[in-house]
């Protein structure tokens, strides 16, 4: 979904609660203005709550990565653009899978797989995607992520697609050409 659509789905979310009544649980949901976290701990994971199961996503991964690359002072100006973008799309993505009800349900196993595939297209952005930033930053984000995140079976997979994706489309100056060496070392290995 295109972030000026997912805003403009939100708007109307909110402005739906605010005639229903029910303000307080939308207004948790909706994006701050500026790049955020909070919305992990005031609406995914009050209306997801996984604490202590394997498969919880929102404070292990989501909270904990938004945190960590919101911290990262070592990208550059389009490395921010791009970090900005993503954690709007990531956030916004989740929004229409999430149960915001009085009484929510969540299958903290589903959910935490449904986060998980929004990642590449979020990541490869038109517009705003990793494959056209310079490599520092594409460095930059790899010290940002656990290696244990990286080697993991869904970890192996998105890097493996993302890959897919920069080699076709990043600029020819020579990240095109990386991201096809990084491509061909990821399909080696079968997650």
């Amino acid at each position: 979904m295109k972030s000026g659509l997912a805003r403009s789905v939100l708007k109307v979310l909110l402005a739906s609660a605010l005639v229903a009544g029910a303000s307080g649980v939308y207004a948790q949901c909706a994006n701050a203005v500026t790049p955020s976290c909070a919305v992990y701990e005031s609406c995914f994971a009050k209306y997801c709550p996984c604490d202590g199961k394997p498969t919880e996503y929102f404070r292990t991964y989501g909270l904990k990565y938004c945190k960590a690359f919101l911290a990262n002072s070592s990208l550059s100006a389009q490395g921010n653009a791009w970090r900005d973008s993503t954690l709007v799309c990531l956030q916004e993505s989740i929004v229409p899978k999430l149960d915001i009800s009085a009484n929510p349900t969540c299958n903290c196993g589903e959910m935490r797989t449904f986060a998980c595939s929004t990642h590449v297209a979020c990541y490869t952005k038109p517009g705003a995607s990793i494959c056209d930033l310079p490599s520092s930053d594409v460095t930059a984000i790899a010290k940002t992520v656990d290696i244990k995140d990286l080697v993991d079976g869904a970890g192996w997979r998105q890097m493996r697609d993302i890959a897919a994706q920069c080699e076709a489309s990043a600029p020819d100056d020579g990240r095109r050409t990386a991201w096809k060496t990084m491509a061909k070392v990821l399909k080696l290995r079968s997650p």
